[in-house]
């Protein structure tokens, strides 16, 4: 489950576009920073994409991706022309295909094939209706579903949704939010041929005016299951709230979010943004990496945690011209590894589940500090957008988490439900942590 938001510059408190998003999976699937430099590739090479291969384009985008270790796509990313996408999970009344390009594959393919939003929206849709969607998109257990995507650059947004080889897309005004949920009803600007029709012939609907996305498409269970009307609606009322005035630091705090409740614990309460893992079949996702961009025509900044629970991670600086991940950055795959950045966070998150509440209170202020420092000394061009910038505020942020789990040692431990316990150490035991 995740959630993608944007603000064009006509909400945000500096004219320029913010976006970010949420990346829940299965709790120990790694995601890494991938960067992959500009390539040129030779007439008939193919791309090898998570379950087909497809023909390459003559020349390839640099990108960043927040990359599961498995897979050749990703669900958020951006490009070095200021592209930036994310996608949702949908689940429809139509039943996923058993192969195709994953909504991790699209994603993908659009960033390192487009200069733009628009023409990111456009090879997304040429790839879909060329070879469809399909294939299992999860790690450890079979997860099929429809996709949706939300693409940005420094002028405009759009939301893309889609069933099959069918879609539909709207351009964004001032902000939008996507969750696990169909979010266009009758209000998307264009349509493929043959999603309204479909609809009508299965008796989603009566007619093309009876026509509504959202209510005909739905698979009800699932996506109440999934929690997504109230993540959706509570990502667009932080947004709403702030609208005109929005910030890095205010998207950054967005997706922290666990619903304004200041009793929230992980164990106790699902469906938030920042969302914790629980159990294994209501609550099996768990936010395992974030990203935050600022979408500038002349520069972009991006940030991300490189980690899960953005509530308990700092961001930090990544993806300038010319640059790739920062010192001592390692990645990590499917067993516990002390020397991946992503296990070493990891290993203190499941620690700080027995101190919850102690653990945010004693991060969090860390957390805020760091980021401030951050935001206003790159953001303001106090100092410079290259290697040693990243290099140094990753060693900062990774010093600030070590020291945090020198802290978790002095905590008292809280009393967790003794499923909640039994799940988190089931999985400690699958990945060798000790």
């Amino acid at each position: 489950m995740c959630d993608t938001i944007v603000a064009l510059g006509s909400a945000t408190k500096d004219g320029i576009a913010l976006f970010g998003k949420n990346s829940d999976r299965e709790p120990d699937e790694v995601q890494n920073i991938k960067i992959y430099s500009r390539q040129q590739h030779r007439p008939g090479e193919m791309a090898q994409c998570t379950y087909q291969a497809i023909p390459q384009v003559a020349e390839t985008a640099r990108i960043m991706l927040c990359q599961p270790f498995w897979m050749f796509g990703a669900e958020m990313g951006a490009n070095e022309y200021g592209v930036a996408i994310g996608n949702e999970a949908l689940f429809t009344k139509e039943k996923p295909d058993a192969t195709g390009l994953t909504g991790m594959d699209l994603l993908r393919l659009a960033l390192e094939r487009s200069r733009s939003a628009k023409q990111a929206l456009e090879t997304i849709v040429e790839l879909l209706e060329k070879y469809g969607q399909g294939g299992n998109c999860g790690y450890r257990q079979k997860f099929l579903y429809m996709n949706s995507f939300l693409i940005a650059d420094h002028q405009e947004a759009y939301v893309l949704e889609t069933v099959k080889s069918w879609w539909a897309w709207k351009r964004v005004n001032d902000f939008w939010s996507i969750s696990n949920i169909i979010s266009l009803e009758k209000d998307f600007d264009a349509c493929s041929p043959g999603l309204i029709e479909n609809a009508v012939k299965k008796g989603y609907c009566k007619s093309e005016a009876d026509f509504n996305f959202r209510k005909c498409y739905s698979d009800r269970i699932i996506t109440w299951g999934a929690k997504g009307a109230p993540r959706e609606a509570r990502s667009r009322e932080m947004l709403l709230r702030k609208k005109g005035a929005l910030t890095t630091a205010d998207f950054m705090a967005i997706l922290r979010d666990h619903g304004g409740r200041s009793n929230w614990t992980p164990g106790k309460s699902g469906g938030t943004i920042c969302m914790h893992a629980a159990d294994k079949l209501i609550r099996r996702s768990q936010s395992v990496c974030s990203i935050v961009a600022k979408l500038g025509k002349e520069a972009q900044f991006y940030y991300t945690t490189g980690a899960a629970n953005p509530c308990m991670s700092p961001y930090y600086p990544i993806f300038f011209t010319d640059t790739m991940n920062p010192a001592g950055y390692l990645e990590g795959d499917a067993s516990y590894d002390a020397k991946s950045f992503w296990w070493e966070c990891e290993k203190l998150h499941r620690q700080a589940l027995w101190h919850f509440t102690a653990a945010v209170n004693a991060i969090q202020p860390q957390i805020k500090q760091y980021e401030e420092d951050i935001i206003s000394l790159i953001e303001g061009g106090q100092v410079p957008l290259n290697q040693a910038t990243i290099d140094k505020y990753f060693a900062k942020g990774r010093a600030m988490v070590r020291n945090w789990g020198t802290t978790l040692d002095g905590l008292v431990p809280t009393k967790l439900s003794w499923f909640f316990s039994q799940y988190w150490r089931s999985y400690n035991k699958l990945n060798g942590i000790e």
